[in-house]
């Protein structure tokens, strides 16, 4: 999920819905209508909590099913995660476009004087060059601030004189203090709960999501948070299933005649500290009749789930991601 590739754009995005044949097209694409206004200057800080560990990672059941009794069972499932978070210890970024009969509305609006500053009028040349490449560019990122500039974007609500929109002339900038050295303030674990799949008990996953930060964190993703809908790719060729859960209770999906909608929506979940998400994912037998088309695995072997969750700390601010890669092995017991 990319959250501000999904918010970018003044105007808001309209909600839809995604129609997605039977059995193998990936539905947890999302789009969002929400905006977030930062303040010029915020802090990422989340040194790494103290959060028990004794439950993280859910503990195997099985569920006694003999071999004549099961279809498959779960083995050998691993885990890997990757975070791509920012490196920079200060990140400059643009967080309001203006017109000029704009800025002069909001003065109208809340009485304050707006401070605008043109680029030439900064005389300082590494506070003037930081402000010309996060306009031009979108961003700046340094492990060093230059002298002035965090006084300078705290003082001044709009910059002219730099952003080539004939309309939006007026940038307003917000400096973003992260600590890259840090660990990450999120941190996921898998597990097989249930290793027999059998006509009357499904096997199952469980995917759990941690705040391990003193911060509460937002984690943004598709209608159905935080994991979207999963499904298990064979590793092998274009094999795919279901996990199935009741998706349609948690979000906006609808499974019919006519296949399966999925709304083009995003929701952000706020984790606080040591808080924990863990959800259940089943692997169905071959009997079930819950959307067979969709949630059947078409063979035994193994089976491979990915996705990745953006996540950040303040709004606006500069957000991480965390990508997960899951595999198991199904094996057929008949």
């Amino acid at each position: 999920m990319h959250r501000r590739a999904l918010l970018a754009g003044i105007g808001a995005l309209s909600a839809g819905c995604l129609g997605v044949s039977p059995p193998r097209a990936n539905s947890t694409t999302a789009s969002s209508a929400a905006t977030e206004t930062p303040n010029s200057t915020t802090t990422t800080a989340h040194p790494t909590a103290t959060c028990d560990k004794e439950t993280e990672t859910p503990s195997t059941e099985s569920t006694g099913e003999t071999e004549t009794d099961a279809e498959y069972t779960l083995t050998d499932l691993t885990e890997s995660t990757d975070i791509d978070r920012p490196s920079a210890k200060y990140i400059l970024e643009p967080s309001a476009f203006y017109s000029s009969d704009a800025v002069t509305e909001e003065e109208e609006r809340t009485g304050e004087e707006q401070v605008v500053k043109d680029i030439s009028e900064i005389d300082d040349e590494k506070v003037r060059s930081a402000i010309e490449t996060a306009i031009r560019t979108g961003e700046w990122r340094s492990n060093t601030l230059p002298d002035g500039l965090a006084d300078t974007v705290g003082r001044v609500d709009f910059f002219t004189g730099v952003s080539e929109d004939e309309t939006y002339t007026h940038v307003g900038l917000t400096l973003h203090r992260t600590h890259p050295d840090r660990p990450p303030a999120l941190e996921f674990n898998a597990a097989i709960v249930d290793d027999t799949v059998s006509k009357d008990s499904p096997g199952a996953i469980a995917l759990t999501l941690t705040n391990t930060s003193q911060t509460t964190q937002r984690v943004f993703s598709g209608t159905v948070p935080p994991f979207g809908m999963v499904y298990g790719d064979a590793t092998e060729d274009e094999g795919r299933f279901l996990l199935w859960r009741e998706y349609e209770e948690e979000g906006c999906v609808n499974f019919s005649e006519r296949g399966l909608a999925v709304c083009s929506i995003g929701k952000i979940t706020k984790l606080q500290p040591c808080e924990r998400i863990t959800r259940r994912y089943e692997v169905l037998p071959s009997e079930t009749t819950r959307h067979p088309e969709y949630t059947v695995p078409p063979h035994p072997g193994r089976y491979r789930l990915t996705d990745s969750l953006d996540y950040y700390e303040t709004r606006g601010g500069p957000e991480s991601t965390l990508s997960f890669e899951v595999e198991f092995t199904l094996e057929s017991m008949q």
